[in-house]
This record gives C-alpha cells, sequence and structure tokens, in this order.
C-alpha cells in the first residue's frame, strides 16, 4: 500500500459518521424549507420554499417571492432587513 493509499486510508477512518439519519435524501419526498448559513449576515437563515411551514427557532425567515428585492440590496441593507425580520418573525418585504 503506498503513502498516498495510507492516507487516504487513515482520512476515511477519521471521518466523522453521523450519529443518526438527520442528513435528508433530497431526493426522497418534497423540499420545503432550507436551513443557510449567510456569511454575509453572519447568521443562519431560513428560506421557506413551501407553504404553510412554520418554525420557531428564533431564526429569520425569507421567502421566494422576497428574493429579487432582495437581491438588489447592499449588505448593510440586508442587516437591517434581517433584524427587522427577528423582530417581527413572519413578516415579509417585499418592496
Amino acid at each position: 500500500m503506498s503513502y498516498l493509499e495510507k492516507a487516504r486510508a487513515g482520512l476515511k477512518q477519521a471521518m466523522p459518521k453521523p450519529s443518526s439519519p438527520a442528513i435528508a435524501d433530497l431526493t426522497d419526498g418534497k423540499l420545503i424549507a432550507v436551513k443557510i448559513a449567510s456569511t454575509v449576515l453572519n447568521a443562519d437563515i431560513w428560506i421557506i420554499l413551501t407553504e404553510p411551514f412554520e418554525i420557531d427557532d428564533g431564526l429569520a425567515v425569507f421567502y421566494p417571492a422576497e428574493l429579487p428585492f432582495l437581491a438588489t440590496k447592499n449588505a448593510e441593507t440586508l442587516k437591517a432587513i434581517h433584524k427587522t425580520k427577528l423582530a417581527f418573525p413572519g413578516e415579509r418585504v417585499t418592496r
């Protein structure tokens, strides 16, 4: 066994194994929401794709209809919108 093969085998053994079936198979069933780690906001957010879907974990929730509006905003404005969504859960911005 070459050095590279030994290194790969060691890395494979060192990789963490999922302890529960928390990893979803995206080809199985309907995708209703996606949790995203936003680097701009420095926070996790939810994108709700299928309604009704409610989440109450303290994170901001965004909807597909809001995305075109949000795409035109700078980082400072997005952070202000994020703070507003945290203060008023479930509210939507489109203009």
